[in-house]
């Protein structure tokens, strides 16, 4: 994913009604970059040969949430 630069920043702010002074747009942006850098080192775990768990429903349980 490219940096966010400033211009993006100030779309950000102004699509959340967050009010950044000008003077602090380019801290905002490195900060934003580098939480975007750590999440793209998140890797997605690969969930594909995982068997779903039963799930098993006790007839007590059944009663008590109703017809």
């Amino acid at each position: 994913m490219a940096d966010l630069n400033d211009a993006d920043v100030r779309a950000l702010a102004k699509a959340a009604d967050i009010n950044i002074p000008d003077d602090l747009v380019a801290e905002v942006r490195e900060s934003l970059n580098g939480l975007l850098e750590a999440l793209e080192a998140i890797a997605e775990p690969d969930v594909a040969n995982i068997q779903p768990l039963p799930i098993i429903v006790s007839a007590t349980a059944r009663k008590q949430e109703g017809p």
